[in-house]
């Protein structure tokens, strides 16, 4: 037996809207001394965005996180649904101490494991001292990774 979906879906994809990332830039000096640790800034950042299926359910919405000097470090996972439309989260991340843009990538799969359009935005981080930003020490030792999220 083979699987064929009914023959009054379409299969239309989901598409996001209205993306939202805030604080879409963030300075140093706006931070706590607590809140740098190891030549990285502790920093959270809001996303939220709107998205529908027009003919089924959308199973969830999908983010990157990617810093614009290097692609392969990127961060990925999940929004919750905030109210549906509305999904979104609380991206509590470490980010090195170097003048950096990121783009933020946010796209839905739906019920029939079909993606659809992508939204993108920016997040900028700015360092203190720039003197020593463009390719110093701090390059070598760019990590970006994920806090633990205990809820």
């Amino acid at each position: 037996m083979r699987f064929r979906p009914g023959p009054d879906r379409d299969q239309r994809r989901p598409s996001v809207t209205s993306l939202q990332v805030s604080p879409d830039s963030l300075h140093e000096s706006d931070l706590a001394p607590e809140e740098i640790e190891d030549s990285l800034a502790q920093v959270e950042v809001d996303v939220s965005a709107r998205a529908a299926d027009p003919d089924g359910t959308v199973e969830r919405v999908v983010f990157v996180f990617e810093p614009s000097s290097n692609p392969r470090r990127t961060i990925s996972g999940t929004l919750s649904a905030v109210e549906p439309p509305v999904y979104g989260g609380t991206l509590a991340l470490s980010v090195p101490l170097v003048d950096e843009v990121y783009t933020v990538r946010v796209f839905a799969v739906d019920d029939d494991s079909l993606s659809g359009n992508q939204v993108t935005g920016q997040f900028r981080f700015v360092p203190t001292d720039t003197s020593g930003a463009g390719g110093g020490g701090n390059a070598s030792r760019m990590q970006l990774h994920r806090r633990p999220d205990d809820s």
